[in-house]
């Protein structure tokens, strides 16, 4: 925290106690964003799981209804396969006799392609059932361990946002009748300086670039220590350290 002599009634003595509050309030607006963006993390982990589980499930269930209508194309396949056997057994005709043979050889064909996709199915099918029981324990641990974090980081995140609505009351009030031109420079000095718009000059030296100012400046800051002045360097306004 910024230590001046100079009142805080005078421009300097309420810039620093202004830098102090908005260092606060930037602390806790950063460390609010952190933790909320940490619940939102879990929070879109927990619907990647969930829509990982759903889309292996529907792929189980859409392959466990294909292998279930090959078993049944199969299954009818080799019931005509034995029917036109049948057939065969009671017809004469030469001609007939070829045509249920062929009937026969591409019934045959035909189950044969099936079956090796049916192979096929069933393997991915258990490959399936593996990574769909792996995804919903991974998702039920996550769904454990997220529901507390997540219930802990807004909690924490709460206590920060009603910190930083007190804080803002105390800036307003530090900022209350403060030359809108000054307070504007402040603020924009702020931000572009990482939080560091008021520094010490200390024995000839600006604290904030390190860099030495003109020795003129420097007695002239000692003598009108209530006056705002800028470093020549980094442009900060500068106080005068006592200690």
């Amino acid at each position: 925290m910024i230590i001046v002599t100079a009142s805080i009634t005078t421009d300097i003595g309420r810039l620093a106690a202004l830098q102090d509050v908005d260092r606060r309030l930037k602390d806790r607006r950063d460390r609010m964003t952190a933790l909320v963006n940490e619940a939102d993390g879990f929070v879109l982990e927990l619907t990647r799981h969930r829509d990982t589980v759903t889309a292996l499930g529907a792929e189980r269930d859409g392959l466990e209804k294909r292998r279930i209508e090959m078993d049944r194309q199969l299954e009818l396949s080799g019931n005509k396969i034995r029917d036109n056997r049948m057939r065969m057994n009671r017809v004469r005709n030469s001609t007939e006799l070829l045509a249920l043979q062929r009937e026969i050889d591409l019934s045959k064909e035909a189950n044969a392609l099936t079956e090796d996709e049916l192979i096929r199915t069933m393997e991915t099918l258990e490959s399936l059932v593996v990574q769909f029981a792996a995804a919903k324990d991974a998702l039920a641990g996550l769904e454990s361990r997220a529901a507390d974090i997540v219930a802990e980081r807004r909690a924490q995140a709460e206590e920060l946002r009603q910190e930083v609505e007190a804080e803002i009351g105390q800036r307003e009030e530090l900022a209350v009748g403060m030359d809108p031109g000054l307070r504007g420079k402040y603020e924009q000095l702020f931000d572009r300086r990482g939080g560091s718009a008021v520094v010490a000059a200390l024995a000839g030296i600006c604290t904030g670039c390190r860099m030495q100012v003109p020795p003129q400046f420097y007695n002239e800051l000692l003598k009108h220590r209530d006056v705002v002045r800028q470093c020549p360097n980094c442009h900060r306004i500068l106080f005068i350290d006592a200690t």
